[in-house]
């Protein structure tokens, strides 16, 4: 043991705290020197299968991780354009709520907005009435996901989820509140989504 170790030795005391200097060259040790020995012991004395599921779930959580941080981002930058509304012109608007299929006495359905792709898309801004409809088609790659959030178009509110589907198949989603609106479609698959109002 040299002079400097023991000197180390006996500032760190009890609880072996060196202080920030002492702290870095520890860390830069560390770094050189790799896993720590517990560490390294510990791993190898895991079977391969064992060595497998902790590096799969560590990618696993990282993907997840940066998933995450991609989310976040994704709200802070705005990808709608238009203007942003004050918070009590976006608590006095029309509420937005689903129906289980509107009464259409003499009135038709016209289409407002089609849309189709593959990934995630935010839609063009549309406008409809009283009475509206979300009509979706999705084809799942491997593993499915597929929802469609509405929001509302002046003050980008998330307003609800007209779909929420892991396999696919088609559907139908019916709404009452006029507007203005567009869909954010998040999906790994193919799809097709329209949008009717009722005249």
């Amino acid at each position: 043991m040299t002079r400097r170790d023991l000197t180390e030795k006996i500032v760190a005391g009890p609880l072996g705290w060196t202080g920030p200097v002492n702290f870095g060259r520890r860390v830069e040790r560390w770094l050189q020197t790799g896993l720590s020995p517990v560490a390294r012991r510990w791993w190898n004395a895991q079977g391969a299968r064992t060595q497998l599921a902790v590096i799969a779930a560590t990618v696993f959580a990282l993907v997840g991780m940066l998933n995450l941080a991609s989310a976040g981002l994704s709200r802070m930058t705005p990808t709608h354009s238009g203007p942003a509304a004050s918070t009590a012109a976006t608590s006095s608007a029309a509420p937005l709520t689903q129906e289980s299929a509107p009464a259409d006495a003499g009135k038709a359905w016209v289409v407002t907005g089609l849309w189709q792709g593959s990934g995630s898309k935010d839609t063009e801004e549309f406008v409809v009435g009283e009475h509206w409809r979300v009509d979706w088609m999705f084809s799942p790659s491997q593993t499915g996901l597929f929802q469609v959030f509405i929001y509302r178009a002046d003050g980008r509110v998330l307003m609800n989820l007209a779909a929420n589907s892991q396999k696919g198949g088609t559907d139908t989603s019916f709404w009452a509140g006029p507007g203005k609106y567009f869909l954010r479609i998040n999906a790994s698959g193919d799809w097709k989504v329209d949008v009717q109002d009722l005249r």
